[in-house]
């Protein structure tokens, strides 16, 4: 089967008659005879090149082909579609989390005006189009943002790229999204990690403390004697999942704050509590001195 001549040339179907030019100049000095000299590869590709260069060099040739390069036999005519449009979207934390409506401006080839589409007005070449029947205009498109998106993630929006010429089919619009990075969470997928500071009473009793997730509020249930660095999960209180209605999990880190600056009254209070509860935490490093076991 013949391949289309702008996939052969590396070329949009909107492209300009100079952009044709230069792909072809390149592909020439790559795939010349007079290079690969017993490359029969080479040689066919290069045969191909020529022969779509002769046609999309060719204004007339090339409309033809743009209207009736495509037929199906017994389905009629099946017009060009159109190239897929990318573009890219930077969003908040808290608009990956929930998802969002966006209106988004877009560069695209849309059917000229003037023509109505069809390349031609009053018998001639359309001047606002060069008779491709397409312009290119800036439009704003509603493009739905789908909750749990993360840096990277393609929207595919179907039929809103860009038109093909001569009324053929719109393209696709391929929106890549970047979500910015929050203050207080950390995200790893669908799951979503942050830090939690208590006090040292609430370490030694224990404590319901309420912490912000993604989606709203939770409650974390500190037990007593907790140590600092402990990680609490809370299990579908993270991210929404693509594929799915479920949600990723909060890593809660707990983060034990020592006061600072007691006075005299307070130590005394302190060096009671150590006599009620004592500690011995660095039980056996003797053991390591010198570098011993």
């Amino acid at each position: 089967m013949r391949r289309d001549y702008y996939a052969v040339l590396g070329i949009s179907a909107t492209a300009p008659p100079r952009e044709i030019r230069q792909a072809y100049r390149r592909l020439a000095r790559q795939y010349s005879p007079d290079v690969n000299f017993w490359d029969r590869d080479a040689e066919a590709l290069f045969d191909e090149i020529q022969e779509a260069y002769r046609v999309l060099s060719d204004p007339a040739a090339r409309s033809m082909y743009d209207r009736f390069g495509g037929v199906a036999a017994g389905h009629g005519e099946r017009r060009r579609r159109g190239d897929d449009v990318h573009a890219a979207i930077e969003l908040s934390f808290r608009d990956a989390a929930r998802g969002v409506t966006v209106g988004l401006d877009v560069a695209r080839f849309s059917p000229c005006q003037v023509c109505d589409g069809t390349g031609s007005a009053g018998g001639d070449a359309c001047r606002h189009c060069t008779g491709r029947g397409v312009r290119r205009v800036h439009e704003r498109i509603r493009v739905a943002i789908p909750a749990g998106v993360d840096s990277g993630t393609q929207i595919r929006v179907p039929e809103e790229g860009d038109a093909g010429p001569f009324r053929g089919p719109r393209g696709d619009l391929l929106v890549a999204t970047r979500v910015a990075e929050h203050p207080f969470f950390r995200r790893k997928g669908d799951a979503v990690q942050c830090e939690v500071a208590i006090s040292v009473w609430e370490a030694l009793r224990g404590a319901r403390i309420r912490v912000p997730t993604p989606s709203g509020e939770a409650v974390v249930v500190i037990p007593p004697g907790v140590g600092d660095g402990r990680v609490v999960r809370l299990r579908g209180q993270g991210m929404p999942r693509l594929a799915d209605e479920a949600r990723g999990d909060l890593h809660v880190t707990v983060r034990v704050e020592v006061p600072a600056g007691i006075d005299a009254h307070t130590a005394e209070l302190v060096r009671e509590l150590e006599r009620l509860m004592p500690q011995e935490p660095r039980r056996g490093l003797e053991r390591y001195q010198g570098g011993g076991e």
